[in-house]
């Protein structure tokens, strides 16, 4: 199955003080992620800190691989959390793991090192800021953010008084704009993929990679493209 994303494309966070992204990746080995030589984590040109081709690659070739293992799911969740997220939508329940992992990574601290720390897309705009938007695209992009917003609210309220409002936006904000949707038992569940998630987005269906559900999560190439091209979905 190729799984696309429909988020608004934002520039992600600054570059981690390791810039080249080997600490990230060495990290990602150990937990079972395989990368090939093509594959790097860099500040790019245009698009800030994210993943690019490091040389022409060919359409089909695998660039990560992922074991469901290392992912970041609702299914993963240890007993606990699971039992706070049963009356939560699939995302808020995502996005609440997504808070307590950033805060104890417990092994997953190169990782979450590479997170937004403020939130990202239409999560980052508030008030007057809307201004700067115009036109009918944008009025119902406002609209549909409003409604997301008063879901995420209403989620908030079942949470534990320790996750703040501002600490479970910016987990909503991660997932919208980092998870992939996996099917699981015949149900489509977000999950957040170390590596993939640092590919970068567009609107309108372009891309020139594609994620395939496996045994594994792993993503591949579906246009060939030259060195140091940006790595992005849809």
């Amino acid at each position: 199955t190729h799984i696309t994303h429909t988020n608004m494309h934002v520039m992600p966070s600054p570059p981690s003080p390791d810039a080249s992204g080997s600490a990230f990746l060495d990290w990602a080995s150990s937990a079972g992620v395989a990368t090939s030589a093509a594959f790097l984590v860099e500040p790019t040109a245009t698009e800030g800190f994210g993943a690019v081709a490091g040389e022409r690659v060919s359409v089909g070739d695998i660039l990560v691989t992922v074991p469901r293992a290392s992912a970041l799911a609702v299914f993963s969740l240890e007993e606990e959390m699971r039992q706070t997220t049963t009356s939560l939508a699939q995302s808020h329940a995502l996005a609440y793991a997504a808070c307590r992992v950033a805060a104890a990574p417990r092994g997953r601290e190169p990782w979450v090192a590479l997170w937004p720390v403020t939130p990202e897309g239409t999560w980052g705009v508030e008030g007057d800021s809307w201004r700067a938007f115009d036109g009918d695209a944008f009025r119902e992009l406002r609209r549909l953010h409003e409604e997301g917003e008063a879901a995420a609210r209403a989620a908030h309220e079942k949470l534990p008084p320790d996750i703040s409002w501002e600490r479970f936006k910016l987990g909503v904000s991660i997932v919208t704009s980092r998870a992939a949707d996996l099917v699981v038992s015949g149900e489509s569940q977000p999950v957040l993929l170390p590596v993939i998630d640092l590919c970068n987005h567009r609107r309108g269906g372009e891309h020139n990679c594609a994620i395939v559900f496996e045994d594994d999560a792993q993503t591949t190439l579906t246009s060939p493209r030259h060195a140091r091209t940006p790595v992005y979905l849809t």
